[in-house]
């Protein structure tokens, strides 16, 4: 037996994260799983979670068929808070939820029409998560593959914008074509207007209009204001020259409409007794009416007088009506409008964000590396030249975000900030972003994403650092690194934590969320498939998600061939398979009795503990304490290891998850034994058990604490019972260097 002076009691508050190395007694833990930190730095059991809309009639089976792959989630409040909209997509549809206005029977989910889209894509193991954004009071979505698409707040869907051009404007002008016996600019639409480029003499020598060409383009606009990529450029509208002298019209011709008109000498012709207004044209400009049907009005421009004047385009009108249409331009060049700034057709991208009142895509099919800038206000209007790479060597663009006033943009490997949209300032080179949807912002200011090798944070400061090393074997060897680019994130309001939902290493369905709460890691398990993520932005600040509850189903096989030389044809064997039950939007850190959550379990094992700060000293174990609140009336197991081996040296499965009643019947009232009517509310209690160890000369030792559920544990400190072990100088003890 230890003397006095060899005995001690180390005292222990709950380490609440984990740290997957070696330390001393006041380590980290190992693995914290399912267990939430609390505001006074306990551990307390998950709880939830909740289905958002529970089936009330039991008619209503899950957001649209079993079969459809859940795909993204989002919530956001339009119309200065009136409008509390929820959009999700499942399969190759996008619902709203509809709540108490539901109005397609009992469903609360309403498919939207998709205004000239048909269906979208639903690939089951898609490359690129569902990205939303909120701009202008609209949603804009885009999952990687489709046409991005707006929705408001009344549920109506249609295109980002415009992914083609319009087809080319029919002009119909003055005819070129003339013959000496051919009055001039008779041959074609020739009606009296005001184009044309008058000359500096008007004498009937030299032309009084000088010759002259106008062409068109279109551009379509859509019900939210955005223009589609100009038109083609139209046929030519000429004017051929034009004498006129107002001293002859006596002498030649005949008298025409405009003055006298003819031929002399087989000369150019020559107008008499007009004026220039006289001579001036307008002209036809058709426009056919297959447009997509969200466009609401045409805009026209017309070039200056090629020639003569300039070749850029200007604005010459706004036709409301989108259907087939002729317009008389009639039109000096002089009254035409500001210059045409070309645009580019919206092009599907990967990644956006918003930012100053302009939409910022990137990652466009064909141009993996770029990064597009929308005119401010207008996110379907993308003007041609206003685009970057951020990576010189074009490589493809991981990620955007707008955060506190910086627009950052991401690839696997480097980091950029384009404050200076036309000068990419690289912020670090070796740190990546692999998934757009694991970007979330802490209240801290601390930005946080999914590295190739870990998560990292952007500080208040501007410094990128590291901050997944104690976990760094859980990122290394745990995660499925081939999925981590559908990896999802959220920001818990009531919490202040990061989570991170992300499949585990063979596994392809994200039922693993890491969850960081600015110093520490735990993780949860919750036995669902977790699509995507995010956190209302009401009054309810709820975490949400959507997804479906994991199932699996064992079934007989029949076996063929044979096994160790025995024949086992004819026999059955089993084979377990993963199954899907039906998609539902959750709630976190909720629950009712509408929805029974998955078994699962809650898992607190700590970290190898030594007795100094090298391990040299071999130690007793004799009892671990363990401080807990009182939560439920139930039983959980604690094991204990010994000297490095994750072999279980010693268990106890009967450990009470509820302290003694000491008069103040605590135990009667705790909500797994409370009755309606009679249970009374307490402050919850700190509670101590003993737990006997018996671990003798070992040099590190760790435990864990598991329970199933439902039992739930709250966990506050723990504290051992150890003392050297004796028996000489412990560091004769030590094995010599060839012992076996």
């Amino acid at each position: 037996m230890a003397g006095p002076a060899q005995q001690q009691t180390l005292k222990l508050v709950v380490p609440p994260g984990e740290a997957q190395v070696q330390y001393s007694a006041a380590s980290l833990a190992w693995r914290v799983e399912n267990l939430a930190l609390t505001s006074e730095g306990t551990l307390r059991s998950v709880v939830g979670p909740a289905v958002y809309e529970p089936d009330r009639f039991e008619k209503f089976q899950g957001i649209g068929a079993i079969t459809d792959d859940p795909h993204g989630i989002f919530q956001t409040t339009l119309l200065g808070g009136q409008s509390n909209t929820l959009i999700v997509r499942v399969g190759q549809r996008l619902y709203r939820h509809t709540g108490w206005l539901r109005t397609t029977g009992i469903t609360p989910w309403e498919a939207l029409t998709l205004t000239g889209v048909k269906a979208f894509s639903s690939e089951g193991r898609p490359k690129f998560p569902d990205q939303f954004v909120v701009l202008n009071d609209k949603i804009i979505w885009t999952n990687g593959v489709d046409q991005a698409m707006v929705i408001s707040s009344d549920g109506m869907t249609v295109p980002l914008g415009y992914a083609e051009r319009p087809g080319p404007l029919d002009v119909a002008g003055p005819s070129s074509q003339r013959t000496s016996s051919q009055n001039l600019n008779t041959g074609g639409y020739s009606w009296v207007g005001r184009i044309g480029t008058v000359g500096d003499v008007y004498n009937g020598e030299e032309g009084a209009v000088l010759a002259g060409a106008w062409y068109y383009h279109a551009r379509l606009e859509d019900i939210h204001g955005n223009l589609s990529a100009p038109s083609p450029v139209s046929n030519v509208a000429s004017i051929s020259t034009i004498r006129a002298s107002p001293f002859n019209a006596n002498k030649i011709g005949n008298r025409g409409q405009f003055g006298f008109r003819g031929v002399v000498n087989n000369l150019p012709e020559i107008v008499a007794n007009c004026v220039l207004d006289d001579l001036t044209r307008q002209f036809a400009v058709s426009f056919g009416g297959d447009v997509p049907e969200h466009t609401v009005a045409v805009h026209l421009y017309r070039t200056p007088d090629t020639r003569n004047a300039s070749t850029v385009p200007r604005f010459l009108t706004r036709v409301p009506n989108y259907r087939e249409f002729t317009y008389p331009d009639n039109y000096s060049d002089s009254d035409l409008g500001p210059e045409m700034v070309s645009s580019v057709p919206v092009p599907i991208f990967r990644v956006m964000c918003t930012h100053q009142g302009s939409l910022i895509i990137g990652n466009t099919t064909g141009a993996p590396g770029i990064v597009r800038r929308s005119e401010p206000g207008f996110p379907g209007t993308f003007p041609e030249l206003d685009f970057v790479y951020p990576d010189a060597g074009g490589a493809a663009v991981t990620g955007l975000v707008s955060h506190r006033g910086w627009l950052l943009a991401f690839t696997e490997t480097s980091t950029y900030s384009l404050e200076n949209f036309a000068a990419p300032v690289p912020l670090a080179q070796g740190i990546g972003c692999t998934a757009p949807r694991s970007i979330a912002a802490m209240a801290s200011g601390m930005l946080i994403w999914l590295g190739r090798d870990g998560f990292y944070g952007l500080t208040p400061d501007g410094s990128i650092q590291l901050i997944s090393g104690a976990i760094d074997r859980t990122i290394r060897n745990y995660i499925n690194k081939s999925r981590a680019c559908l990896a999802v994130a959220a920001i818990d309001a009531t919490s202040g934590e990061y989570r991170c939902a992300l499949s585990p290493a063979g596994d392809s369905e994200n039922s693993l969320v890491l969850c960081f709460d600015g110093r520490y890691w735990r993780r949860m398990d919750l036995g669902m498939h977790i699509a995507d993520m995010c956190t209302t932005d009401d009054w309810r600040q709820y975490t949400m998600f959507l997804g479906y509850e994991q199932g699996y189903q064992t079934t007989e096989l029949p076996m063929l061939g044979s096994a160790s030389g025995v024949d086992i044809s004819g026999t059955t064997g089993t084979t377990t398979v993963r199954t899907k039950n039906a998609n539902h939007v959750y709630v976190m850190d909720k629950e009712t009795t509408a929805f029974t959550p998955p078994d699962r379990t809650i898992v607190y094992r700590s970290g190898w503990m030594r007795a100094d700060d090298v391990g040299l000293t071999p130690m007793n174990v004799r009892s671990m304490f363990v401080g807990m609140i009182d939560s439920w009336n139930g039983d959980f197991t604690v094991r204990f290891y010994r000297n490095g081996s994750w072999s279980e040296f010693v268990s106890m499965t009967d450990v009470k998850a509820v302290g003694v009643d000491d008069g103040s019947r605590v135990v009667m009232d705790v909500a797994g034994a409370a009755i309606i009517g009679q249970a009374k509310t307490h402050d919850p209690r700190l509670f101590w058990r003993q737990v006997p160890v018996g671990i003798e000369n070992a040099n590190t030792w760790a435990f864990e604490i598991e329970a199933k559920s439902p039992t739930r544990l709250h966990i506050a400190s723990f504290a051992f019972d150890v003392s050297v072990a004796t028996l000489g100088n412990v560091k004769a003890r030590i094995p010599h260097r060839a012992d076996e």
